[in-house]
């Protein structure tokens, strides 16, 4: 299962750090602006992938424009240094450099005459240790959640993302915990299944990815869930949050990955 999965999640409450900018869309725009959803990852077998796109009008299909021809280059704060290829329209691609947890990444863009830059920390990695299954409720009223299991390390800081896949299906829901209530201990919060593409059936298999993130990333994708319908849901809709420089939308990351797979029985 390839990292680059989560780059299907998408848009971003709290005062933010001054790094960050919140975004005010106008959702009928007729000036699109520029999307970037970057992955920096410790999996040595999946290429570090950067997607940049243009929004579309609320009321457009939901098929987003590739950016071409953008000059996209990724550093860390060892010095490392890397010029991306464009492996298709919009998807921009390097399998020569992985990501090493507590190093610094750099991202900069340059597309349309302009620059945009962004950076991550890279957590230092959690181990996933176990993934079971677990069943609330009898007869139709019955629901399955996933449970993953991990040891939190002592000292609060530390944020997680989860993916969840029945079979090649992935949930919708955006599943994100920290440690301020639950600091150095283990972990077994479930993945509730209240997802309607999500049907579990027997013999099914049950794939999580584990992410370690940092605050920001979390802050964006806390903020996206404000605007959906997954277990961090408000009723009050947050405007977007990004951690890229240059008044564009999406977000960047630099996280540690682990996958876990079972099957219901």
């Amino acid at each position: 299962m390839k990292a680059f999965l989560s780059l299907i999640a998408i848009a971003a409450v709290f005062s933010f750090a001054s790094c960050q900018k919140v975004i005010d869309i106008d959702l009928n725009s007729k000036d699109p602006k520029i999307v970037i959803e970057g992955i920096v990852t410790d999996d040595t077998l999946t290429p570090q992938t950067i997607r940049i796109t243009q929004s579309v009008n609320f009321s457009a299909t939901n098929s987003f424009p590739a950016v071409t021809g953008a000059v996209v280059t990724l550093k860390d704060d060892a010095g490392d240094s890397m010029l991306l290829t464009e492996t298709t329209p919009g998807y921009y691609q390097t399998s020569k450099m992985h990501g090493i947890p507590g190093r610094t990444y750099f991202l900069n863009v340059k597309t349309g005459g302009k620059t945009y830059t962004a950076s991550s920390k890279m957590p230092l990695k959690v181990r996933f240790d176990s993934l079971k299954i677990e069943e609330f409720g009898f007869g139709a009223n019955a629901s399955k959640s996933i449970v993953p299991t991990f040891r939190d390390p002592a000292g609060t800081g530390n944020n997680y993302r989860f993916t969840l896949y029945d079979n090649e299906i992935v949930s919708t829901l955006l599943y994100l915990y920290d440690d301020m209530q639950v600091d150095g201990a283990i972990n077994q919060r479930p993945l509730f299944s209240r997802d309607e593409n999500m049907k579990f059936a027997v013999g099914d298999s049950v794939t999580v990815v584990m992410m370690c993130i940092d605050r920001p990333v979390y802050n964006y994708f806390f903020s996206l869930s404000q605007n959906s319908s997954g277990p961090n849901q408000s009723a009050t809709p947050a405007n977007p949050v990004t951690n890229i420089d240059g008044a564009t939308l999406g977000y960047f990351t630099a996280q540690t990955v682990e996958v876990k797979k079972t099957f219901i029985k």
